[in-house]
């Protein structure tokens, strides 16, 4: 880790990495919380259906494409552009979160899929050119720990 540290812009993107699978299931966390605040029985079993549905699908249908946008542009374009999105999303969640729009918050599930789909490939392609072939394994080791990092922490601050 500590040699990883050092390298230029590993701190950013590990940092991106975090707030984006942090940020990312904090929602969904959110939406199901009110889901089963809210409904109970067969409703709340459908629903929650959807909810894991729209988390789905955008990676069944778009995750092809996906991988041709990361391989067709430089990783980091597409990160920085899908993080901006997220950014995008994630202020229109909130804003609906404020005003009680439940529904649209609800929608915007899908479109955080849409753009984790996206991101996705582009930050797992982007560990080599950031650490090199012979840090491949221990950098993909500290993606992963981070990312698990960041669900356990959103987890707990979400729930």
């Amino acid at each position: 880790m500590n040699k990883l540290a050092k390298i230029k812009g590993a701190w950013p993107y590990l940092f991106a990495v975090f707030l984006n699978s942090f940020v990312d299931l904090g929602h969904k966390i959110i939406i199901q919380n009110t889901i089963f605040k809210s409904y109970d029985g067969e409703l709340q079993v459908i629903l929650t259906a959807l909810v894991n549905g729209l988390i789905l699908l955008p990676f069944i249908l778009l995750l092809t494409p996906a991988g041709f946008i990361s391989d067709r542009y430089p990783k980091n374009k597409v990160i920085r552009a899908s993080a901006w999105v997220a950014v995008l999303i994630t202020c229109a969640i909130v804003v609906c979160y404020y005003l009680g729009w439940f529904w649209p918050a609800f929608a915007m599930t899908f479109l955080l899929a849409v753009q984790s789909t996206f991101y996705s490939p582009a930050k797992y392609g982007y560990i080599k050119p950031l650490f090199g072939k012979e840090k491949l394994a221990q950098a993909n080791g500290l993606v992963q720990s981070i990312s698990i990092i960041a669900i356990l922490a959103g987890t707990l601050v979400y729930s």
